[in-house]
């Protein structure tokens, strides 16, 4: 028994020297230990960001780095210094993950904090010629855009001073070309441009209802009369330099017209109330669509020779509005009034309400669409983000917006201007972007360029403006109708 009792306690003893050993062992009592930094340290969205680790004194061998960077995708990498691009700002956590060749495992979080960027506009100039008008630019005014450059806008609320001004854009500053006041008479509605390059214009006259200007000098080329005036009503043009109009009139003296580009009547519709909205032509241009702002109805008329198409015009009615009327790609005609937005179709011998939707008085603005089929408009409840397909609100960013029809840019952004004279950016899910403080009173309706730049007239110190504002990698909406009349010739014509 002895001899047993020696056996097993020299076990003991040995086993606990065993153990004794591997406590002392360095390697055995060691976990990995890590840290991390970066750089940039107040990264912004779209910067690089690169990752740093290293192993804190006294780590295990570490055999594996990974990484989460905490965006929406959790995205991660492997490496000691990978890096990662942040394409929005916000605040997100990092991990770092490290293993050691014990398959120990350490993990440690940074907060990293990414500014949004700022948006890649700029305010380059102002320019006006210094005359007091009596008020704002109405008829959701825009520039328009020659094919050599030269910008067209109006001064049009100084009686017989109002004026078609050109002016040429020399980088940071606007030269004049000329002012014209050869019409003698308000213009309160935008310009269009013919496929000849010449200026057409109504005018709150009305033995000059409709009138063409030579682009080069401001020269009247010739005028129409149709017995009372036209106001809030861009002239809409062909491909053959045929032109669309409605009138001012209510009642027996209303109506709608269409003239050769050598200024000869084509036909018209008179006896029919008031037609104060711009119209729009269908890309086939068998069609044109006007709004009958005294009953609040669409009209389909035949642009060669001005029948009715449809027996009946259609729409829920809502009193006189200077709305700006557009099309979408799949003919949807979309018009607003002081309490709604209206979607029509047209149905070949009849047109139909698509849907209407109720709002806070969008009268003085117009429908745009933007490069994902989401519609726009101003209205004095605020910009409004639509669904095309039901008229249901996607959001509303809120602003008092009149006589503005927004812009949208290849990105989705969407520019309008406020009654207070701002010219706001307000992005496609609806937060804002940036803002401008042109003026003191009404900013009308933007328009894009195809590089990117924005014109736009406001209201500042009874003086009309015209601003100019760059943006980088940017462009009109590849969209059925990104702004205005269609395009920065203003023609409203369906592409």
């Amino acid at each position: 028994m002895k001899t047993v009792k020696i056996l097993i306690l020299g076990v003991i003893f040995g086993l606990s020297l065993v153990a004794c050993e591997k406590d002392d062992d360095p390697v055995n009592t060691q976990t990995p230990k890590a840290d991390f930094t970066f750089t940039p340290t107040d990264p912004i969205e779209g910067d690089e960001v690169i990752f740093t680790a290293e192993a804190k004194e006294g780590s295990s061998e570490i055999l594996s780095w990974d990484w989460n960077f905490g965006d929406i995708q959790s995205s991660t990498a492997t490496g000691m210094n990978p890096s990662f691009i942040y394409e929005e700002g916000g605040a997100y956590q990092v991990m770092l993950e490290v293993t050691d060749v014990n398959e120990n495992v350490y993990r440690v979080y940074q907060p990293i904090t990414v500014s949004q960027a700022e948006f890649p506009a700029q305010l380059v100039w102002e320019f006006t010629t210094n005359t007091e008008v009596g008020n704002i630019n109405d008829g959701s005014s825009a520039p328009v855009i020659g094919d050599d450059g030269t910008i067209f806008y109006t001064e049009s609320r100084a009686g017989a001073d109002s004026k078609i001004v050109a002016v040429k854009d020399q980088g940071d500053n606007a030269e004049l070309v000329w002012a014209s006041t050869a019409i003698g008479a308000e213009l309160p509605n935008a310009p269009s441009i013919g496929p000849d390059g010449n200026i057409y214009i109504n005018a709150w006259h009305d033995d000059f209802a409709i009138n063409k200007l030579n682009a080069a000098d401001g020269a009247l080329m010739w005028s129409g009369a149709i017995g009372t005036d036209v106001s809030n009503n861009t002239p809409a043009i062909d491909s053959e330099g045929n032109v669309y109009h409605g009138s001012r009139a209510q009642g027996a003296n209303g109506g709608v017209y269409s003239w050769t580009s050598e200024g000869e009547k084509r036909w018209e519709i008179t006896g029919v109330g008031a037609f104060y909205a711009a119209p729009v032509i269908s890309a086939d241009e068998s069609t044109v669509y006007f709004l009958n702002t005294s009953e609040g109805q669409v009209w389909a008329i035949n642009a060669e020779d001005g029948t009715q198409k449809w027996d009946a015009p259609v729409g829920p009615g809502a009193g006189i509005h200077g709305t700006s009327l557009s099309i979408n790609a799949d003919g949807t005609i979309y018009y607003t009034t002081k309490t709604q937005v209206v979607a029509i179709t047209d149905e070949g011998n009849a047109g139909a309400v698509k849907w209407q939707i109720e709002v806070e008085d969008a009268s003085n603005s117009g429908v745009v669409i933007g490069p994902e089929g989401d519609l726009y408009v101003g209205s004095m409840g605020g910009l409004l983000s639509i669904n095309p397909s039901d008229g249901s609100i996607n959001w509303n960013y809120d602003e008092e917006i009149a006589e503005s029809v927004p812009a949208v840019d290849v990105n989705g952004n969407v520019y309008v201007g406020t009654t207070d004279g701002r010219l706001i950016i307000v992005s496609s899910a609806g937060g804002l972007e940036k803002e401008f403080e042109l003026g003191d009173g009404i900013i009308n309706s933007p328009t894009i360029t195809a590089n990117g730049t924005l014109y736009v007239e406001g209201m500042d110190e009874d003086m009309i403006k015209l601003y100019k504002i760059t943006v980088s990698e940017s462009g009109p909406a590849a969209s059925a109708w990104p702004m205005k009349g269609q395009n920065a010739k203003n023609t409203s014509q369906a592409q």
